[in-house]
C-alpha cells in the first residue's frame, strides 16, 4: 500500500469515527424520534377503522352438458352493477356507499368468487347474500326450463317406444335406437346440476386493515432515519453557529 492510499484509508477511517461519534452524542435525540414515530403509527393503527374481508363462492350449474350460464357473463354482471341496483333498492343503500365487491372466475372452473373489504362486515354480507339470491333465482329458472325440456323429451321418447314395442312397427334395430336415445336423455337428467352456493358469506376472524406491527416497524425504521438526520443537522448547526455570528 503506497502512502497516498494509506492516508486514503486513515481518512475514511476518521470520517467514519466522526460519525459514530455524532450518533453516540445525539443518540437521546435519535432514540426519541424513533421511539415517537413507532408508538405514534402504533396509536394510528388502533384508531383506524377495522377492516374485515367477507367472501362467498358459487358454482355455475349444468344440465345437458351446458352450463346454466357463462361464468364470464356472470361475473361481467356483477362488476357492471346489473345486481347491484336491486340490492341497493331492496337494503336502502345509497349508490355513493355501496363497497366496491372483488369478482373472478378461476380458470377452468365454473366457480365464481366475490368479495368485500368493509368496515361494515354485515352489511357486506348481506349484500353478496342478496347478489347469491338474485343470481340462484335466475339461473334456477333457466335450468328449470331445460329441465321440462329434457322431461318431455323423455316422455315422448317413451310414448314411441311404448307405441313401437307394441304395434311392433319399427325393427330391432329402431327400438335399440330409441332406447339408446332414452338412456342418454336419463343420464343428461342424472348429470344435471343447479347452480349451488359452496361458501355462504362470511366474515374473516381477524381485521385484515390496519395491520399495527407493520406499521410499527416501518414507522420506527422512518423514525430511526429522521433521528439520525436531525441529529447531523444539530451537530452541523451548532458548529456552524458560531461562523454565522461573526459574520453578523
Amino acid at each position: 500500500m503506497d502512502q497516498e492510499e494509506k492516508i486514503q484509508t486513515e481518512y475514511d477511517e476518521i470520517d467514519l469515527m466522526d460519525y459514530v461519534k455524532v450518533m453516540l452524542k445525539r443518540k437521546w435525540l435519535i432514540l426519541a424520534v424513533f421511539l415517537g414515530a413507532a408508538i405514534a403509527a402504533g396509536i394510528f393503527s388502533f384508531l383506524m377503522p377495522k377492516v374485515y374481508k367477507i367472501g362467498t363462492s358459487l358454482e355455475v350449474g349444468q344440465i345437458a352438458g351446458a352450463v346454466v350460464e357463462n361464468p364470464g357473463q356472470v361475473v361481467e354482471k356483477i362488476k357492471d352493477d346489473v345486481y347491484g341496483i336491486f340490492v341497493r333498492g331492496k337494503l336502502g343503500i345509497p349508490e355513493e356507499k355501496y363497497p366496491k365487491i372483488k369478482v373472478e372466475n378461476p380458470k377452468d372452473t365454473y366457480l365464481i368468487k366475490m368479495e368485500i373489504e368493509s368496515e361494515k362486515p354485515e352489511l357486506a354480507k348481506n349484500i353478496l347474500t342478496e347478489i347469491n339470491e338474485l343470481i340462484l333465482k335466475e339461473h334456477q329458472e333457466q335450468f328449470d326450463k331445460k329441465k321440462a325440456k329434457i322431461e318431455e323429451n323423455i316422455k315422448e321418447i317413451q310414448a314411441e317406444l311404448s307405441l313401437v314395442e307394441k304395434q311392433k312397427i319399427y325393427a330391432d334395430e329402431g327400438i335399440a335406437q330409441l332406447q339408446i336415445t332414452l338412456s342418454n336423455l336419463k343420464s343428461e337428467m342424472s348429470a344435471a346440476e343447479p347452480t349451488k352456493i359452496l361458501k355462504n358469506p362470511t366474515i374473516s376472524a381477524e381485521p385484515i386493515k390496519p395491520r399495527p406491527l407493520l406499521n410499527i416497524v416501518i414507522a420506527a425504521v422512518l423514525g430511526l432515519f429522521v433521528g439520525v438526520f436531525l441529529a447531523f443537522f444539530q451537530e452541523w448547526w451548532q458548529k456552524s453557529k458560531p461562523n454565522l455570528d461573526k459574520k453578523t
